[in-house]
């Protein structure tokens, strides 16, 4: 079919086209003299606004994160008497307000609760939706205080956080959100405070219909890579996504920012071709992950044999938006942190649901999240320089730095995070009493669901399988302790990568450096990541979605 190949061209050109000027927009903002508005809303919200070292940095960044999930918890359990909330809902138990508040502030947007059913627009906007600003922004400053740390000659200072959050959403996420909700409104999404209207349907029966001010939380859930839906179907829902258009807005807008980014870091060292280079090996193992998938679901389902006559796997698909453009937000939104879906992951076929959760395992990289894609690309591509230095008996030298032992132990660090929190966590789940009742399913399958739910959590994605008992109280505080090892466990060595690199002296760099654009670099990175990245899940791939894959006879 012809969309199998022209949906997914005219969705990276969507994306790529406007990345480099965006790109450019971003260095601006961050790097920018400023304006009267953001300094005096500055020294209105902290006296700290001089240069920080990448300690201070990370010790604003922390406390920043940790008041604002302290708030959300406590707007989530006393949201049964805060404004708002015309349907009368009561507020959350501790370990699902805890799970949720850890969820928002990490990016993550993990969902062990239906948002319609359980949640009030006070919390919903006030709470989740002021999260998805602060996560995305905090993902992004973290980025680029990590360009500021290779790209500078010699220095301590990494810039200062509280002001590099106030630019960011400021004149970057208000500005593009805020487009975007009036695009979807005009698309037909509700934004509204009123109380949920009843329907009469033609049979004569009442249906409740849950609206809210969603249009504002889907803007910025999908442009800061957040995911989390105002409903809990999420953007297979009519009310998230109605139409061909919404579907295409909030497709692109998946990996718009995460794209961008790279050439904001080109800008950063004076050196786009390097950045293309970066580009190109996300580039590369998205299309390998679309072909592998788009494979899959173009074939029938074979446990639905003789039931039906339509090619394809349709089950848990929207017939409004088809196989390919499914298949293209399932790798999309796995590739980009995202979190957010418009059709039911757990109905791929086995190899498409591998092909979204080695997305996830190798350490949301393929653009990944705002910020959080290119910080954890660039730890990849050091540890490539390493390697390959060392094995022409060089010391490896990137960007004019020379790479050693301290920024190796704090890269070999941050590779421990997602194997930590998708095996050990995940593992200690399949010892607890009660775990067939959380997975749901017995076999491959079931260990599919398991490992999936922690490498969303660990990756900060928030998609997941079907059937999972998310909402178990165990299971909330053991996947919102791999959402905060997911994104604080990697924050950290990047920081102190970042710091580590600004005090270091630049040196001249020369023929026999290794190069860091061009087709061999784009293969050993890419090398790197599925051989680091990948290795240590291979034997729980094995047993999970390639055992699921041979036991339906999916090739």
């Amino acid at each position: 079919m012809w969309q199998q190949w022209f949906y997914p061209l005219l969705f990276i050109l969507l994306v790529l086209l406007p990345a480099p000027w965006l790109g450019r927009y971003i260095h601006r903002v961050l790097e920018g003299p400023g304006h009267a508005l953001d300094k005096s809303l500055l020294r209105l919200c902290t006296n700290d606004s001089q240069g920080q070292n990448w300690q201070r940095y990370l010790g604003s960044l922390l406390a920043f994160n940790l008041a604002g999930m302290a708030l959300l918890m406590l707007v989530l359990m006393a949201q049964g008497f805060l404004p708002l909330n015309p349907q009368h809902l009561p507020g959350l138990p501790w370990q699902l307000a805890l799970n949720t508040a850890v969820s928002f502030v990490s990016n993550t947007n993990w969902q062990a609760y239906s948002g319609e059913l359980q949640l009030s627009y006070f919390s919903q906007m006030l709470g989740l939706t002021v999260q998805n600003f602060a996560s995305a922004a905090t993902g992004i400053a973290v980025a680029a205080a990590l360009f500021r740390g290779i790209s500078q000659r010699q220095g301590r200072q990494l810039g200062n956080f509280w002001q590099d959050l106030l630019r960011i959403a400021l004149y970057l996420l208000l500005p593009m959100a805020l487009v975007m909700a009036l695009l979807l409104i005009w698309q037909g999404v509700p934004q509204t405070f009123n109380p949920y209207p009843v329907a009469h349907t033609l049979e004569g029966a009442q249906q409740t219909l849950a609206l809210g001010p969603v249009a504002s939380q889907e803007a910025i859930k999908q442009l800061g890579t957040n995911g989390g839906g105002f409903f809990g179907a999420n953007s297979a829902y009519p009310f998230e996504n109605p139409t061909a258009l919404s579907n295409w807005l909030e497709m692109v807008a998946l990996l718009l920012l995460p794209a961008a980014m790279v050439f904001a870091f080109g800008r950063y060292i004076k050196d786009s071709g390097h950045g293309r280079a970066i580009l190109a090996a996300m580039l590369v193992l998205l299309l390998i992950g679309l072909a592998v998938a788009l494979w899959q679901e173009s074939l029938p389902d074979p446990t639905l044999a003789g039931l039906t006559t339509e090619p394809g796997n349709w089950e848990g698909k929207e017939s409004r938006f088809g196989l390919t453009l499914s298949t293209l937000w399932e790798v999309a939104t796995s590739a980009a942190s995202n979190g957010s879906v418009n059709a039911m992951h757990d109905s791929f076929a086995p190899l498409s649901g591998l092909v979204a959760l080695v997305n996830m395992l190798l350490g949301e990289v393929i653009f990944g999240g705002v910020g959080a894609g290119i910080y954890g690309m660039l730890l990849f591509v050091l540890l490539t320089v390493f390697l390959c230095g060392l094995m022409v008996g060089k010391t490896p030298v990137y960007l004019g730095k020379r790479l050693g032992a301290g920024q190796m132990k704090w890269v070999v660090a941050s590779m421990l995070v997602m194997p930590l929190g998708v095996l050990v966590l995940g593992g200690l789940t399949l010892l607890l009493p009660g775990h067939e009742a959380v997975i749901g399913s017995e076999g491959p399958h079931g260990l599919s669901r398991l490992l999936y739910a922690y490498a969303s959590a660990t990756g900060n994605n928030g998609s997941a399988f079907a059937g999972f008992g998310a909402s178990d109280n165990t299971q909330c505080l053991l996947l919102a302790l791999a959402m905060v090892l997911g994104r604080f466990g990697i924050i950290l060595p990047v920081m102190a990568v970042a710091g580590s690199l600004a005090g270091a002296a630049k040196v001249e760099t020369g023929q026999g450096d290794f190069p860091i654009k061009g087709a061999l670099f784009i293969t050993l990175l890419v090398i790197t990541i599925l051989m680091i990245g990948g290795l240590a899940f291979l034997p729980a791939l094995a047993l999970g979605p390639v055992a699921d894959a041979l036991t339906v006879g999916a090739f």
